[in-house]
């Protein structure tokens, strides 16, 4: 049986479990998804963006933030342990 992956403490709603999915699964999530997952609101993010304090990729009109990066900064295991029972 593999382990899941440590949840960060805010992700008890639907919308963050869904965003945990995502950020596991997906090389990118959403401004939207990247606040419910750090805890912060999305004019936050978008700032954080700004200032260059957040890595984004910019596709015409819309920003995605990279996954691995919020999965750092959260310390969320993306890999189960192979060792662990």
């Amino acid at each position: 049986m593999s382990e899941h992956p440590r949840i960060p403490r805010d992700a008890t709603d639907t919308g963050a479990g869904e965003a945990l999915r995502r950020l596991l699964v997906e090389p990118t999530i959403s401004i939207p998804d990247a606040a419910r997952l750090l805890g912060i609101g999305r004019s936050t993010v978008y700032a954080a963006v700004k200032s260059g304090e957040l890595p984004a990729i910019r596709v015409g009109h819309r920003v995605r933030i990279p996954s691995k990066w919020i999965r750092e900064a959260l310390r969320v295991d993306d890999e189960p342990d192979i060792g662990a029972r």
